[in-house]
């Protein structure tokens, strides 16, 4: 199998919120464990998501806000990909935590330039579906659902989840649209967990999506 290497935010890594009364911490199956059991192609051994990563963390010059999007020891992406084995890198960053999307498509042609110039194989996963069902109960004690804020929240999750496929799409980079990919059966019950992070299930549905496109299955 050809070595890979996960490059994330919290979803990519399986942290659990708070909301709906799920305590933080995370899945007992990652994403990493979903993505190597549903296809034979890839070995993700390295797994360097953290959340609260983002593309403007990954890219900065600082070594310390490269350390919190999850390169060891705030290494420069360039360096990193000089030093691995792996053949392939799998990024899942720009949607659920903040997101400049004036910069975003910039930020992805600079890391998938990056990847180019280093001979690795490359690819991006589209922003997790948002749970509407969990907004409404997300709200502030006192406020209404249209007062709350979360609307706003909402619309700029949306425009970077659109930014980053049509980025893609021109640029023709390989892209996994998870919103399109899987669709919530569940939403009444909860199934896609709290605000913005998947639970277990839907975390599983999302990632052998993944795994299965990636590996052309």
């Amino acid at each position: 199998m050809i070595k890979a290497m996960l490059i994330g935010d919290s979803v990519l890594y399986g942290a659990q919120g708070e909301g709906l009364n799920r305590p933080g911490g995370r899945l007992a199956i990652p994403p990493q464990q979903t993505l190597n059991a549903a296809q034979a192609v890839y070995d993700f051994c390295y797994d360097h998501s953290k959340p609260g990563a983002s593309f403007t963390l990954l890219l900065s010059n600082d070594p310390a806000e490269r350390m919190l999007a999850g390169l060891p020891g705030g290494i420069a992406l360039a360096d990193l990909l000089a030093a691995t084995d792996a053949g392939a890198v799998l990024f899942n960053l720009g949607g659920n935590d903040p997101a400049d999307p004036v910069a975003l498509p910039a930020q992805v042609r600079r890391v998938a330039s990056i990847c180019t110039l280093a001979s690795k194989a490359f690819g991006f996963v589209g922003v997790v579906d948002v749970n509407t069902t969990s907004s409404y109960a997300y709200e502030p004690v006192g406020t209404s659902y249209w007062d709350s804020g979360y609307l706003a929240r909402v619309s700029g999750v949306a425009a970077v989840a659109e930014l980053l496929r049509q980025t893609c799409a021109y640029q023709k980079y390989p892209y996994v649209d998870i919103r399109n990919g899987v669709p919530i059966t569940d939403r009444w019950d909860g199934i896609t967990g709290d605000v913005a992070h998947p639970s277990q299930a839907y975390s599983i549905q999302i990632f052998t999506h993944v795994a299965r496109t990636i590996a052309g299955i």
